[in-house]
């Protein structure tokens, strides 16, 4: 499946949900307001089984927060069951984790990212909130694992590095996040460039990957790996590989804009959805 720029589509982002046992200011919710009802393991599997005829090959979960649905390892099970599947990781705040991540390896989890913001109780992504969780995942094998810090100035930006260290000694990849603007006021009081960050990093680093999803850069330091995300750069968007599916069941191919939510449940009017909305598909 391409988009008229050529670019392969192969990533379908799940919303599974817009609860959420959190309340993080800089949220973005997908891109979703006004959620209706949720779609069931039932319905989510029929999506699945006609993007996997496109080319869709890797699955992400996310919310709200994913493992508040009581349903959760039947959504990953039914999943993992289709054919084609590469791959199904999941964004966590990690609270809910620690009784889930055996289970959720077994039903079919590949991997997962956990939200973790700061080394102290400032943000309620902390580390002292997502440790058990983290540890679970371990055990689990859900790897590799990978902790999302969102950089707020005023807020977090000075916790960087240790950041850095806590990754090296949890032996995970830190993604370092540049805030989005969904809310214009707390954009332009927290917002932090990454720029300055990321020229240090590429002055230690031993080795610098280029990754083809949003261009996004990994720099290896010594035991730790920290990439950077940078919705602020054209690059994020030009090399975007995503469609994403909101908690109701409605299409969207782009997270930042509000008028391009899809309502389809076939792979005919997914395909003429996309034509009308410039994303055409083809074998």
């Amino acid at each position: 499946m391409k988009d008229k720029y050529g670019r392969d589509i192969d990533h379908l982002r799940i919303s599974v949900t817009q609860m959420c046992n959190l309340s993080c200011t800089y949220c973005h919710h997908e891109g979703e307001y006004n959620p209706g009802q949720e779609q069931s393991p039932v319905e989510i599997k029929r999506f699945v089984e006609v993007f996997t005829e496109l080319g869709i090959r890797k699955i992400k979960i996310t919310g709200g927060e994913p493992l508040i649905r009581e349903d959760i390892l039947e959504i990953i099970r039914s999943i993992s069951s289709i054919k084609n599947i590469e791959e199904i990781s999941m964004t966590t705040n990690g609270t809910l984790l620690e009784g889930l991540a055996v289970d959720l390896k077994r039903v079919g989890l590949s991997r997962i990212n956990i939200g973790c913001d700061s080394l102290t109780s400032i943000l309620p992504k902390n580390t002292e909130t997502v440790g058990k969780g983290l540890t679970a995942a371990h055990n689990a094998g859900l790897n590799p694992i990978k902790i999302n810090m969102v950089v707020l100035k005023g807020i977090n930006d000075g916790d960087i590095e240790r950041m850095i260290g806590f990754a090296r000694e949890n032996q995970v990849v830190l993604q370092l996040i540049e805030l989005i603007n969904v809310d214009s006021d707390f954009y332009r009081r927290h917002y932090f460039s990454l720029e300055n960050v990321e020229k240090s990093l590429e002055r230690r680093a031993y080795h610098v990957r280029k990754r083809k999803m949003q261009a996004r850069r990994q720099y290896h330091l010594d035991d730790v790996i920290v990439e950077i995300v940078k919705p602020s750069k054209n690059g994020f968007c030009l090399n975007c590989l995503k469609i994403r599916l909101t908690s109701d069941g409605r299409l969207k191919p782009c997270l930042m804009k509000k008028d391009n939510l899809i309502v389809s449940k076939d792979k005919d009017s997914i395909l003429k959805a996309f034509e009308e909305r410039c994303i055409y598909a083809h074998d």
